[in-house]
C-alpha cells in the first residue's frame, strides 16, 4: 500500500464520514431554510398583507443571525462538550420552525427565524466546517465537495417538497414539517466525536504568589487584560489581514447571489409567468447541476494541477454571466439552461472559498476565520434578501437587481486577480535573479 493510499485510508475512516455526514446535513438544513422561505413568500405575502421585500428581508435577517452567532463557536468550543453544542444548535434549528407554525405576525415569523433557526445554524456551520478542515489534509476538496451536496439535495428535494406541503397542508402545516424535517439532523449532531487537544500550560508561579498578584492589580489593568484575552479568543485581529479581506470580497459575491437565488427565484419565476408548480419544478435542474459543481474541482486541486484562486476566477464569471443574461432568458429550456449554469458556478465557489480558507490562514485560526467570514457577510445577505424584492415592488420586474447582481461578481474578483498577478511576478523575478 503506497503512502496516499495509507493517508486516504487514514482520512475516510468512520470519523471523517460522519464528520462530512454533519457537513451535508448542515449544508441541506441552510438549503432548506431558505428554500422553503422562498416558495412560501408569495403566500406570507399575501397572509399578513406585507410588501415582497419585508418577507425577503426576514430571511436575511435570518442568514445574518447565522453569521453572527458563528462568533460564538469558537468559545463554544473551548467551554463545553463538541457534541453538546452541535446538538443544541441543531435542535434550535427545529425548534425555530415549530415555532412558525404557530405566529399570528411578520414579527414572530421574524423573531423565531432569526433567534432559533439562525443562531442554530450559524454556529453548526461554523464547526462542522472546521472540524472537517482539521480531520481531511490530502483530499480536502473532495471532503468539502462531498459534503456541499447537502445543498444540492435541498434545491432538487425541498422546493417541490415544500410546495406539496403547501397545497396539501396550507402554509402553517408545511412548516411545521419542516421542522420535523430539520429535526432528523439532531441524531446526526450527536453522534460526532472530535478529540481536543490539552491547552493546559505550566504554572509560572505558585498559588500563593498569583493570588497575592492578581490582588495587587489595580482595575484598569484588569480590563485591559480582560479586553486582550477576549480579543485573543475571538481573533479578530484576523479581520484586518489582506488574505481576510480578499476573501470576504469572494463571500460577498457568492452570499448576495446565492441569497437572492434562494428566496426570489421561485417568486421570480411567477413573475415572468410560470406557474407555482413549474417554477418549482424548474428548481431540480439547478440542484442536479450543483451536485456535479461541488466536486468538479477536487480532481484537479487536491493534485496540484490547478490553483485554487484560478478556480474561483473562471467560477465567478459564469455566475456573473448566468445573472446578467438572465432578463432575456424565455421559455422552460432557456431558463433550466441559464440555471444549471448557475448550479455549477455556485456550489464550486462554495467549495472552493473553504479551500483558499485553509490555504491562506491554516488550521490554527480555522474556526476564528471560519467564523469572521461568516459575521462580516450580513452586508451581502441582507442585500440578497432587500434589494431584489424591493426593486421588484418599485419596477415590477426583478431584472436590473439581476443585473447588479451579477456585475458585483465581476467586480469583487479584482484584488484576488491582482494578488495572483503580483505573486506570479515576484516568483518571475526571483527565478530571473
Amino acid at each position: 500500500m503506497t503512502i496516499d493510499s495509507r493517508v486516504e485510508a487514514r482520512e475516510f475512516n468512520t470519523t471523517g464520514w460522519v464528520l462530512m455526514l454533519l457537513n451535508f446535513c448542515v449544508n441541506m438544513l441552510w438549503g432548506c431554510t431558505f428554500k422553503s422561505i422562498g416558495v412560501l413568500l408569495p403566500v406570507l405575502t399575501d397572509q399578513f398583507s406585507a410588501d415582497t421585500w419585508i418577507i425577503g428581508t426576514v430571511a436575511s435577517l435570518t442568514s445574518v443571525a447565522a453569521d453572527v452567532s458563528g462568533l460564538l463557536a469558537a468559545p463554544l468550543e473551548n467551554k463545553f462538550a463538541t457534541r453538546w453544542v452541535l446538538t443544541m444548535s441543531a435542535l434550535m434549528v427545529s425548534l425555530g420552525w415549530f415555532v412558525v407554525s404557530f405566529a399570528t405576525s411578520v414579527v414572530h415569523i421574524a423573531g423565531s427565524l432569526i433567534v432559533f433557526v439562525g443562531a442554530g445554524m450559524g454556529i453548526l456551520n461554523v464547526l462542522s466546517k472546521a472540524f472537517l478542515a482539521r480531520h481531511f489534509r490530502k483530499n480536502t476538496t473532495l471532503a468539502y465537495g462531498l459534503s456541499n451536496t447537502g445543498n444540492a439535495v435541498a434545491l432538487l428535494v425541498f422546493a417541490p417538497m415544500t410546495q406539496l406541503f403547501l397545497d396539501t397542508y396550507g402554509w402553517r402545516g408545511a412548516t411545521l414539517l419542516v421542522a420535523g424535517v430539520c429535526a432528523n439532523s439532531i441524531p446526526c449532531a450527536a453522534l460526532v466525536r472530535v478529540t481536543k487537544k490539552s491547552s493546559y500550560q505550566p504554572l509560572s508561579c505558585s498559588n500563593e504568589d498569583e493570588t497575592a498578584s492578581l490582588e495587587t492589580k489595580s482595575c484598569h489593568s484588569y480590563i485591559g487584560t480582560l479586553c486582550a484575552g477576549l480579543w485573543k479568543v475571538a481573533g479578530f485581529g484576523i479581520v484586518f489581514e489582506l488574505n481576510f479581506i480578499i476573501l470576504y470580497l469572494c463571500r460577498f459575491s457568492m452570499n448576495i447571489a446565492y441569497n437572492s437565488w434562494m428566496v426570489y427565484f421561485v417568486p421570480h419565476l411567477q413573475a415572468k409567468g410560470f406557474s407555482p408548480q413549474v417554477a418549482a419544478a424548474l428548481c431540480v435542474p439547478p440542484a442536479i447541476a450543483y451536485f456535479i459543481g461541488t466536486s468538479v474541482w477536487a480532481p484537479f486541486i487536491d493534485r496540484g494541477l490547478v490553483r485554487c484562486s484560478s478556480g474561483i476566477v473562471i467560477s465567478s464569471l459564469v455566475l456573473a454571466a448566468s445573472f446578467i443574461v438572465d432578463p432575456w432568458v424565455d421559455g422552460d429550456v432557456g431558463t433550466a439552461v441559464n440555471n444549471v449554469l448557475f448550479g455549477l458556478s455556485i456550489s464550486a465557489l462554495y467549495t472552493l472559498g473553504d479551500i483558499l480558507t485553509k490555504e491562506r490562514f491554516g488550521m490554527d485560526r480555522l474556526t476564528s476565520v471560519f467564523a469572521w467570514v461568516r459575521a462580516f457577510g450580513f452586508l451581502p445577505r441582507l442585500l440578497g434578501g432587500f434589494f431584489p424584492g424591493w426593486m421588484y415592488d418599485t419596477t415590477g420586474t426583478y431584472d436590473v437587481a439581476y443585473v447588479v447582481i451579477g456585475s458585483s461578481s465581476i467586480l469583487t474578483l479584482i484584488p484576488l486577480v491582482v494578488q495572483q498577478l503580483w505573486k506570479s511576478h515576484l516568483e518571475k523575478r526571483s527565478q530571473s535573479a
